[in-house]
């Protein structure tokens, strides 16, 4: 139903004639001005032990955020970890105009810096092989104060009662795992592709010239703007190509380790 809902959405959306300007921005800067949800206290505010260890080489810990995903969430520590490096572990860093590489998590992680879509692919890595509900939601935001849009890849993830938050990251605070309800009050947030989780490693397997049939296939669960397959497709031979970069690289990584342990 969530599904069908973003579909309505998104044709509407698409015939508004409020939207005025699409830009090819991102929404990094919405945390730097403290904006976001924090549904506890910083750890190393309330901890002199905590505040004294941390500075900017680092990344924080903060126990009673790690806490709130553990009660809020299934998988919450390992949910806590994947957000903690998006959020502290790389900076946001802009494409060049007409650009658009989607690095692997490797790449992310070596550079520490990266734009929106390999912010969601670091987070979506660590947590790749877990039973997690939510999507990888690629689509645009609508500033309700300036009626701006912009493209967009975020995480959409579900809690144990099914409430929906957005992941974001990049902000340098515990403020980026947002209840819907409180992003959607400033912006409105319209898939363009909403696919599962648990799909997203095998789209990236089942992948075939004959992509576009593949739309219609069932086991994808998406929300959509209606004829809008080439920008969807676009979208799936990036994952393709980002997929088996990232593949290559592990085997390199083990051809690697097997190396060093045979010349010991």
């Amino acid at each position: 139903m969530r599904y069908l809902l973003a579909g309505i959405i998104s044709t509407i959306l698409s015939s508004l004639c409020c939207v005025e300007i699409f830009a090819d921005v991102s929404n990094a800067s919405l945390f730097l001005a403290g904006r976001g949800y924090k549904p506890v206290a910083d750890a190393w505010l309330e901890n002199p032990t905590i505040t004294a260890s941390h500075d900017e080489s680092s990344i924080p810990d903060n126990p009673l955020y790690r806490e709130w995903c553990i009660n809020t969430f299934r998988n919450g520590e390992q949910i806590y970890e994947a957000y903690k490096e998006i959020a502290f572990g790389i900076d946001y860093c802009a494409e060049p105009p007409k650009t658009d590489y989607w690095q692997t998590p490797t790449e992310t992680r070596q550079s520490k810096k990266g734009d929106c879509e390999d912010s969601v692919f670091l987070f979506f890595s660590q947590l790749s092989e877990l039973d997690i509900d939510g999507d990888v939601v690629w689509g645009w935001v609508v500033d309700k104060d300036n009626s701006i849009a912009f493209a967009h890849v975020w995480y959409q993830l579900f809690d144990k009662r099914g409430r929906a938050y957005i992941v974001e990251g990049f902000s340098k605070e515990w403020n980026g795992i947002i209840p819907e309800e409180i992003v959607a009050g400033v912006e409105e947030r319209v898939p363009t592709v909403a696919l599962r989780h648990s799909r997203v490693n095998h789209v990236a397997d089942d992948m075939s010239p004959k992509l576009t049939e593949s739309f219609k296939d069932e086991q994808f669960l998406w929300g959509m703007y209606l004829n809008n397959a080439s920008v969807i497709e676009d979208i799936f031979r990036k994952l393709q190509d980002m997929f088996a970069r990232y593949i290559g690289e592990g085997h390199q990584l083990t051809a690697s380790v097997q190396r060093s342990a045979f010349s010991k």
